[in-house]
């Protein structure tokens, strides 16, 4: 990366992001509650993608390889290109990792704070969970040595804990893996979409957004500043954009086994 990004990443670390980056605040069937955050290597990731995926284009079309998408084409892994990919991922894994590491103390330390402050009460902190999403693995599955490309989905190796999310106004499920050798011991990342957000900005309504997220604490609506959309209300997070979560993890329960079903209390989205 060049300097600029360099500065870029130094001061993106410990920092949400947008898009469908959210902290929130949930509570279990115990009434437990828990603190969840979902965000990833920020913009490194995607820099690093893109700068070997360039390479690869270039490399397949010198090799006479033409992918079916330019997204697919591919790099040796055993060649110096294929390292040095493999390298610059692992920096981008390791940066997600700091990056929700560092959030999640934050987020605790104020959490505890404000509970003591306002209602004199001590908070004992628990399990964490941090998984990654959207990664290759080297893994071994069917006797063979693979490739695993992670998109959308996570690891749910056998009693691996997951996190499978839902909306910002839908629940979210704590889940353990069954390490389904058919799925390649995987399980989807989240609930997925069901509408792009310039199509739920356009098609979902405010009152409708808001009656989704009764009860929810978040920072309601913002306008879309620029744009075709502009002017509209930005609604590509509501969960009327999302599948149904119970669904999709009624879907999977080959995959993993659901062990927490949380509610959303409060959400700050990126």
């Amino acid at each position: 990366m060049d300097t600029k990004k360099w500065d870029t990443a130094k001061k993106s670390l410990g920092t949400l992001g947008g898009g469908n980056h959210f902290i929130e605040i949930q509570v279990d069937e115990s009434d437990c509650v828990w603190l969840m955050l979902h965000s990833g290597s920020r913009n490194p990731g995607k820099t690093i993608a893109d700068f070997h995926n360039r390479i690869a284009i270039k490399l397949n079309k010198k090799m006479n390889i033409s992918a079916a998408n330019k997204d697919l084409a591919f790099l040796h892994s055993d060649s110096n290109e294929g390292k040095a990919y493999q390298k610059d991922m692992n920096f981008a894994l390791a940066y997600a990792l700091e990056n929700r590491k560092r959030m999640m103390i934050r987020f605790k330390q104020i959490f505890a704070e404000t509970l003591k402050k306002f209602h004199q009460t001590e908070v004992n902190f628990m399990q964490e969970i941090n998984i990654h999403h959207n990664f290759a693995a080297l893994e071994k599955h069917f006797g063979r040595q693979v490739w695993v490309h992670r998109k959308g989905a996570t690891s749910a190796l056998k009693n691996e804990m997951g996190i499978i999310p839902g909306s910002m106004g839908t629940p979210s499920y704590i889940v353990k893996g069954l390490g389904n050798p058919e799925s390649f011991m995987s399980c989807s990342h989240g609930a997925g979409r069901i509408m792009g957000r310039g199509q739920a900005s356009k098609t979902l309504s405010k009152e409708k957004c808001d009656k989704a997220m009764e009860g929810i604490l978040f920072d309601r609506w913002n306008k879309i500043s620029r744009g075709k959309k502009k002017g509209l209300f930005d609604l590509g997070e509501a969960p009327g954009a999302y599948k149904n979560i119970d669904s999709v993890i009624e879907a999977q329960l080959d995959l993993v086994k659901p062990v927490v079903k949380l509610k959303p209390l409060g959400v700050v989205k990126g």
